[in-house]
C-alpha cells in the first residue's frame, strides 16, 4: 500500500506542475499522431448484389397479377435486405472464407478455428447500402491481405447464396410435382365424372344451352295453343258442332295440349330430357362442369408453374446468383488507425480543459493531494 500511496503522489505532483504535465501532453500528442498514422491501415471493398433467378422470370411465365401472387407462395416473393445482411454476417460464409484462405495453420498464425473466427469479425464488415447493395470491407494493415479477405467474402456469400437457391429450388421442385400429379388426376376425375354425366342424361351441350332451346319449344307451343284457342272460339260461334273444320281444329288443340303438358312434366324422350328434366338436371350438371372448370384451372396454374422452375433451375446453373457492383479492391485514398485518432481527440479535450477552460473560470484542479480528506 505504501508503494502505491508513492506512486500516486508522485503522479500527482507531476500532474500539478504546468510544465511536466504540459510535457507529458505534448509527449502523448506526438506518440498518438504517429499511432494514427503508422502503422498504415488498408481498407478493401467491394459492392454486391444478390440475384433472385424466380424474379426475372415470374412476370414473363406467371401468366398475369392473380397467378404471380399464387405463385408467389412457393417462391417466397421478393428477398429483404436484411436476409442478404444475415447470409453475409452468418457463420456459414465466415468458415467458407477460413477454409478458402487456410487462415488456420499456415502463416497467418491463427491458433484454430475459433481464433480466426474471431480475428475476422474484428476485420471484415458486412452493411447494406440503398437498393440491396451489400458492401463487404476489410480493414487490415496489409493491402493484399484486405484485397484477399474481401474477394474471399465475396466468392463465398455467393456460393452461399447459390447453395440455398438450389435448396430451394430442390425444394420447390419437389412440391409442384406433387401437387402437379394430383392436380392432373383430379383433371382427370372431373372429366369423367362429367362426361358419363352427358352420356347418361344423352347431353350434347352445356344444359343452360339445351334448356333454353326447350323453353323456346315450349313458348312456341304455348303461342300455338292460344292462336288455336282463339281460332276454336271464333268457329264455336259461327259453326255448328259437326263441322269437320271444327272438329280440326278441336283435334289441334288437343294435340298442343298434351306436347305442352309433355314438356312440362320431366321425362326422357328419345330425343333427350325434356324442358321439365332439363331444369332437374341443370344445378346437377352446373356442379360437376364448376367442378371441371376449377381442376382445369388448377392444372393450367401448376402447368405454368412447372414451366417456371424449370427455367429457373436451367438459369440457377448457368446465371450468376450475385451481380458485382464494384469489384474487390484496395481504397486509394489514406485511412487512419480510428481508435488512436479517438484517444488522441480525447487528449485534446483534456489539454484544452486542463490548461485553458479550468484556468479561465477559476477551477482548481491541483489544490488537494489526493490522500488529503476534503475539509
Amino acid at each position: 500500500m505504501s508503494r502505491l500511496a508513492a506512486t500516486g503522489e508522485r503522479a500527482w505532483a507531476l500532474a500539478a506542475d504546468p510544465r511536466q504535465r504540459r510535457r507529458a501532453y505534448a509527449v502523448l500528442a506526438i506518440v498518438l499522431a504517429v499511432l494514427c498514422l503508422f502503422p498504415q491501415p488498408y481498407v478493401g471493398r467491394a459492392k454486391v448484389v444478390p440475384q433472385d433467378p424466380s424474379s426475372a422470370l415470374r412476370g414473363v411465365i406467371g401468366g398475369g397479377a392473380g397467378l404471380q401472387d399464387f405463385a408467389a407462395l412457393f417462391g417466397g416473393g421478393r428477398r429483404a435486405i436484411d436476409l442478404y445482411l444475415t447470409i453475409g454476417q452468418s457463420e456459414d460464409v465466415r468458415n467458407d472464407v477460413i477454409r478458402a484462405l487456410r487462415l488456420v495453420g499456415s502463416s497467418w498464425h491463427y491458433r484454430d478455428l475459433r481464433a480466426a473466427r474471431v480475428r475476422l469479425e474484428d476485420k471484415v464488415d458486412i452493411e447494406s447500402l440503398p437498393g440491396g447493395v451489400i458492401e463487404i470491407k476489410a480493414t487490415t494493415h496489409d493491402a493484399d491481405e484486405s484485397l484477399r479477405l474481401t474477394q474471399a467474402y465475396a466468392a463465398a456469400i455467393a456460393e452461399r447464396f447459390k447453395r440455398l437457391n438450389e435448396e430451394q429450388l430442390t425444394t420447390k421442385r419437389s412440391l409442384i410435382d406433387t401437387r402437379f400429379r394430383e392436380a392432373a388426376t383430379r383433371l382427370a376425375q372431373a372429366q369423367a365424372t362429367l362426361d358419363q354425366f352427358r352420356s347418361r342424361n344423352r347431353l350434347s351441350a352445356i344444359p343452360e344451352a339445351e334448356l333454353g332451346a326447350a323453353l323456346t319449344v315450349r313458348t312456341g307451343l304455348e303461342a300455338q295453343l292460344q292462336a288455336k284457342m282463339v281460332e276454336l272460339d271464333t268457329l264455336r260461334r259461327f259453326l255448328g258442332p259437326e263441322n269437320p273444320r271444327l272438329l280440326g281444329v278441336q283435334s289441334e288443340v288437343r294435340e298442343l295440349r298434351n306436347r305442352l303438358a309433355q314438356s312440362i312434366a320431366p321425362a326422357a324422350t328419345p330425343g333427350g330430357p325434356n324442358a321439365g328434366e332439363l331444369t332437374a338436371l341443370s344445378s346437377q350438371y352446373v356442379n360437376l362442369y364448376r367442378d371441371y372448370v376449377f381442376a382445369q384451372s388448377v392444372y393450367q396454374i401448376y402447368t405454368r408453374i412447372s414451366e417456371e422452375v424449370a427455367v429457373e433451375e436451367l438459369s440457377g446453373r448457368t446465371a450468376a446468383t450475385v451481380q458485382v457492383i464494384e469489384a474487390p479492391h484496395v481504397d486509394a485514398g489514406r485511412h487512419y488507425n480510428v481508435p488512436a485518432v479517438a484517444i488522441l481527440a480525447l487528449l485534446v479535450l483534456a489539454a484544452l480543459f486542463t490548461e485553458i477552460y479550468a484556468p479561465a473560470t477559476g477551477i482548481e484542479l491541483w489544490r488537494r493531494r489526493p490522500d488529503e480528506a476534503a475539509p
